[in-house]
């Protein structure tokens, strides 16, 4: 393995040249720079994270803070991250958030605190059911976070979210679009932000085209299977016929494609369905789920590369745009 000296004798230039370019400190001319990086790069050389943290007083770790909504975390999206980080030899660590502990109501933050403790250099807190003044307090005293699918508008700049609000609207419009006016709904969850501003979306393109869903034909959801497909079955029950079903997720979507057939109805023809989130396997389905999809992976990277600008002085392009985009597959048809 080579080590420090062997690219300082690479390069031509002293040890010290060599750890003045590895800390980013002193003065080291564009040339040298170059000679030092190219013997880097011809050794393979990788630097000693443990001495380049007693000069930084950083140890090239991020954490990500996955709470209650995050969900079931999409691997992809990890690998997603990893790979931002694996150019600057940062590494990284997860912690469950568990905001649904009853036996210790204060496991969610001893969580969060488990990753400060174990040196992080910046935290990714992943999901949207904190409240602002929880975010803020931790802010405060670890300002080193970016929030992903979460918006506290204090801190708007280190967030990163999708506008739900106009998702739901784009969902309900394309519905009423197709024709659809005895439309039911399975939404997500009331408790967060994203769950709120999708279904008012939804509801006020109902509004807006003077279709009225009967509050018998909302059910409440939590975004899991089993809700969905509960949810399902529960709608179909009522006295109330509808040939449209719009679901908080893909997952509830999914559930409830089952339920409706698993009853001897045909989806699209006798009820169209519409999912939302875009899962990899909703092009999979039977039929194909129409959905929206939302850029998960790139708000990921984009939190990712927030966070190691300002951990580790870097300036790497950092996406803010998330346009809302429909994907119109085979479950729902023109009436």
């Amino acid at each position: 393995m080579a080590t420090i000296r062997d690219v300082a004798k690479l390069a031509g230039v002293g040890v010290g040249t060599v750890s003045r370019v590895l800390s980013g400190k002193g003065s080291v001319s564009s040339k040298t720079l170059l000679k030092v990086n190219h013997a880097m790069e011809v050794l393979s050389f990788k630097p000693n994270i443990a001495a380049r943290s007693l000069v930084s007083k950083k140890i090239n770790t991020i954490g990500i803070w996955g709470t209650e909504t995050s969900g079931e975390i999409n691997r992809n999206t990890l690998r997603k991250i990893e790979s931002e980080l694996k150019p600057f030899d940062v590494h990284l660590i997860f912690s469950d958030g568990e905001l649904n502990s009853k036996q210790n109501p204060s496991a969610a933050r001893d969580s969060f605190d488990s990753l400060i403790n174990k040196g992080c250099d910046g935290i990714i807190i992943w999901g949207s059911d904190l409240p602002a003044r929880e975010i803020l307090q931790i802010e405060n005293e670890f300002s080193d976070i970016t929030l992903l699918n979460n918006r506290v508008e204090l801190i708007d700049d280190k967030c990163f979210y999708f506008d739900h609000y106009q998702a739901g609207y784009v969902c309900g419009q394309y519905l009423i679009d197709k024709g659809h006016r005895d439309i039911a709904c399975i939404t997500g969850w009331f408790k967060v932000y994203d769950g709120n501003q999708r279904h008012q979306g939804f509801m006020n393109a109902m509004n807006d085209n003077h279709v009225d869903i009967p509050e018998e034909l909302i059910f409440e959801g939590d975004y899991t299977f089993k809700k969905g497909y509960e949810g399902a079955l529960d709608l179909l029950k009522q006295d109330k016929p509808f040939t449209a079903l719009f679901c908080g997720n893909d997952q509830s979507a999914m559930s409830a494609i089952a339920a409706i057939t698993g009853k001897g109805l045909d989806v699209p023809n006798d009820i169209s369905v519409m999912g939302y989130d875009d899962m990899n396997i909703a092009t999979y389905t039977s039929p194909p789920l129409t959905t929206v999809r939302i850029p998960f992976n790139r708000m990921a990277v984009a939190a990712t590369r927030r966070l190691l600008n300002g951990c580790y002085d870097l300036d790497l392009k950092v996406d803010c745009d998330f346009p809302v985009e429909l994907i119109e597959r085979k479950s729902v048809i023109n009436l």
